[in-house]
């Protein structure tokens, strides 16, 4: 399998540093390829600049300092996505990458005459979202919970059409015990050890 990894956490010692290990970590025990976009890390800026915007259609050799990106993005067919879900979505940070990285001719295209948008990466077979909710499930289900539909509808769709999202989510993380965390991590390790297997 071929992982592309998205962490986007300001604190690489955090809780959700740690279950971006459990994900290298079964990478490597899996033998998969995996490539990863640490956006704090790296300074990935979280501003769609207005030139940035004014190239939304045109095709990708317009931004050459996003072609990484682009290529990691079109060579996964595994997305792995590990972040804190903050104020019911994906950090700024995470949701520029969606933003900026997500690019016509890269992710997508507007056929001349379509009335919406066609899918370009059939080669994505996997969406996985690792995240954690500072409130409860239900509090989280009444908000309608944003950022889990951002990527099981919003970008499940440019997708393959046989594309699996999985959403593995820590309800309730600020009031949580160790052994709480503990145990959501292992729950974590195993789903990703059985889905790097196949």
């Amino acid at each position: 399998m071929n992982v592309l990894l998205v962490f986007a956490h300001p604190n690489p010692t955090s809780f959700s540093g740690a279950l971006r290990d459990i994900v290298l970590s079964c990478a490597e025990k899996t033998a998969c390829e995996i490539r990863q976009h640490d956006l704090y890390d790296t300074g990935f800026s979280a501003a769609l600049s207005a030139n940035e915007w004014s190239l939304h259609r045109s095709p990708p050799n317009t931004k050459p300092h996003l072609a990484e990106y682009y290529a990691d993005l079109q060579w996964c067919d595994t997305l792995v996505f590990v972040y804190p879900t903050w104020w019911s979505g994906q950090p700024a940070i995470a949701k520029a990458w969606l933003d900026r990285v997500l690019a016509n001719d890269v992710a997508w295209t507007f056929p001349d005459g379509a009335s919406r948008i066609h899918g370009n990466l059939k080669n994505v077979k996997r969406i996985v979202a690792i995240t954690t909710h500072g409130s409860s499930k239900w509090v989280n289900a009444l908000e309608g919970e944003a950022g889990k539909r951002t990527l099981s509808r919003g970008l499940r769709v440019l997708c393959s059409w046989r594309c699996r999202f999985t959403w593995l989510a820590m309800y309730g993380v600020d009031n949580s015990t160790r052994y709480e965390r503990n145990k959501f991590t292992q729950q974590v390790e195993r789903r990703l050890m059985r889905m790097f297997h196949h």
